[in-house]
């Protein structure tokens, strides 16, 4: 069984710097009678140092996650994708992993910027910005650019750099009315500017990299794929939600690959935009919101004082905060090329299990914070940029915390396994939509019982069979292994129209308006607005079926995607004999799996990963084998074998 997520080499309490009281749930009485000044420098005073042990602990894993990236390991390990090995074996996204790894290999080549990082001057989201374009040459340069400067100032400076690219004279690219510059400045508050400096010329191979640092340390929620990111909300009735997942599902499918749910958005508008064109101005086009002008910066010679002339306080304290995280979490980034996969794998694990300790009492204060909207007290105008200028973290990771903090807010078994280590935030998010009062205890235990894949499946099937009953129900967890199918709808069953559901798509600005396009093409007249995306998903649903097909019955019986367990891969599939052919294996379809090209001729052959049985469900699985110990993960099915090497 895959346990607890975490086995952390940590003993006692050395994370908890929070007051358990601090951490308790306030009542509301206690919210109205709190002294909001003084509860802003109490909470922010402690976000600072967890922020600091945060940042330490990411320095480790993405150290180890710097060799074990270098080396391919997860390919050792019976992965063929680093997003699949990510999310299941740490909770976390391959990007996140990456993007740690990415940071450290930086830091590696530039020691100034590493000793500034290490005392506490360069917090993660600026070290992150400035990898992508610091050199040895420049990175005295750089960091005397962002000393002092705000990190939404530093992102205008390389905005601008990246903009004007290389540029012959240097002295040419002062950003303070440069004639070069094509950022309009906002205004903000007259405060001391820093010293003008020169800002280096972009390197040549650079442009890419700061559009992915940018990208990655944005305002959460701002921009999405280089646009404005907009939110799509449709209210329905409950039987519409499932057959927005069926076509979901089925784009995926049709395109070979785990699509974003706005990705598949875009698929479904231009799938029914093909057929239907949309002319007259529709209620749904109404409240698009425009996207915000790209040439509206931020100052770049805005300094933190520009935040202190804002605040209810007459001065903030800015100096650096180090705080120091045991000597055994340390430890783990030592040596580490003296470690195989399987050693780098325990270490990572102990390294998410040290992070995690520190993010759920992150999520509890930043929620707080949030709520009271304690923020304002010290000049920021937002949340977001609060956890950017103050904290330095990423905005992305603070809104995952906040959003587990909310969703096991109303589940206390749910929130004592996410703060324990025993759900990961993946995993804690993927069920929170079915725990209810009378399954919590269920659920919460399938969550550790199968993988990330089976899991995910296994909620939307529970959303399905919920949603398609005459009124809301409690759904448990389906028998191990059992094919997940819902009972179709009866023919000429009422259907209720009652609008007790919604549907919500974040995605670019320009996605967003194509399917509000789409869903008013379909939208007959005088009827409400959720019949025009019925109709949309049935036309788009019946174009995408009546594609031809490969004529392997064994892709379809599995779902069109590789059978290894927690393996999202859907291109490149292969037919594969459990038992080879050359060995007396029959073409019998419990002889045949779906595998994706990389486990079937890199995982299977290669003797990194192991399968005997019967096809589909019968199957016992070995990921990561090794002669001289046991496998990384055994698994019958999707569920984790009790001897599994996970434990």
């Amino acid at each position: 069984m895959n346990g607890a997520l975490f086995n952390a080499p940590t003993a006692g309490r050395p994370f908890e710097i929070v007051p358990p009281e601090l951490l308790a749930r306030p009542e509301r009485d206690e919210l109205r009678r709190l002294d909001r000044a003084e509860a802003a420098l109490v909470v922010d005073g402690y976000l600072r140092r967890l922020s600091s042990q945060e940042a330490r602990c990411r320095r480790v894993l993405g150290t180890l996650a710097s060799d074990f990236l270098r080396r391919r390991a997860h390919h050792t390990l019976g992965f063929v994708r680093v997003d699949d090995y990510a999310r299941e074996r740490l909770g976390l996204s391959g990007r996140e992993l990456q993007s740690a790894a990415c940071v450290i290999d930086g830091l590696r080549g530039l020691p100034a910027l590493a000793a500034a990082f290490d005392e506490g001057t360069l917090s993660w989201t600026q070290a992150r910005l400035l990898i992508a374009i610091a050199r040895p040459e420049t990175e005295a340069a750089w960091l005397a650019i962002a000393r002092d400067r705000t990190v939404r100032a530093l992102e205008t400076v390389l905005r601008d750099a990246r903009r004007r690219g290389q540029v012959d004279d240097p002295v040419a690219a002062l950003v303070p009315g440069s004639a070069l510059s094509l950022t309009e400045v906002a205004p903000s508050v007259a405060v001391a500017a820093p010293p003008q400096a020169i800002v280096p010329p972009l390197p040549p191979d650079a442009g890419l990299a700061v559009d992915t640092a940018l990208d990655e340390c944005a305002e959460s929620g701002r921009t999405m794929d280089g646009e404005a990111a907009v939110t799509f909300r449709l209210r329905c009735p409950r039987w519409v939600p499932p057959l927005w997942r069926d076509a979901v599902e089925l784009a995926r499918r049709v395109a070979g690959e785990s699509l974003a749910p706005w990705r598949a958005a875009e698929a479904i508008a231009a799938e029914g935009l093909s057929a239907r064109t949309h002319h007259a101005t529709s209620t749904l086009d109404a409240d698009l919101p425009r996207p915000p002008s790209p040439r509206i910066a931020a100052n770049p010679d805005e300094t933190r004082a520009a935040f202190t002339a804002r605040s209810a306080f007459d001065t903030i304290d800015w100096s650096c905060v180090v705080e120091a995280v045991p000597q055994d979490v340390d430890r783990l980034a030592d040596d580490v090329a003296a470690c195989d996969p399987h050693a780098l794998d325990r270490r990572m694990r102990a390294a998410v299990h040290a992070l995690h300790r520190v993010d759920w009492q992150l999520g509890r204060l930043l929620r707080l914070i949030l709520d009271c909207r304690l923020y304002v007290l010290f000049g920021f105008a937002s949340w977001s940029t609060y956890v950017r200028e103050r904290l330095g973290i990423s905005t992305r990771t603070a809104g995952l915390l906040v959003a587990i903090e909310r969703k096991t807010w109303a589940s206390p078994a749910l929130m004592e396994a996410y703060r324990s280590g025993t759900l990961s935030t993946v995993r804690a998010l993927t069920i929170a939509p079915v725990v209810g009062d009378r399954d919590r205890d269920a659920w919460i235990e399938r969550a550790s019982e199968v993988t990330l894949r089976r899991l995910a499946d296994e909620v939307a099937w529970a959303l399905d069979v919920r949603d398609a009953a005459p009124s809301p129900i409690a759904v448990a967890p389906p028998t191990h292994g059992v094919p997940l199918v819902v009972s179709p709808r009866q023919m000429r069953a009422p259907l209720d129209e009652e609008l007790t559901a919604e549907i919500i798509v974040r995605g670019p600005a320009t996605v967003v308006a194509l399917l509000r396009a789409a869903i008013a093409a379909f939208h007959p007249p005088l009827t409400p607005a959720w019949t025009g995306l019925v109709d949309l998903l049935a036309h788009v649903k019946g174009e995408w079926q009546r594609l031809p097909r490969h004529r392997d019955p064994v892709f379809a019986r599995d779902g069109w995607r590789c059978s290894v367990p927690a393996c999202n891969s859907r291109r490149n599939l292969q037919d594969h004999h459990i038992i080879f052919r050359s060995r007396g294996g029959t073409n019998a379809r419990t002889n045949r799996l779906t595998l994706c090209a990389g486990h079937h001729l890199h995982g299977i052959h290669d003797g990194w990963v192991r399968a005997r049985g019967k096809a589909p469900a019968g199957i016992w699985w070995e990921l990561g084998v090794r002669g001289d110990g046991p496998p990384l993960l055994r698994l019958v099915g999707e569920q984790y074998d009790d001897c599994s090497g996970s434990k």
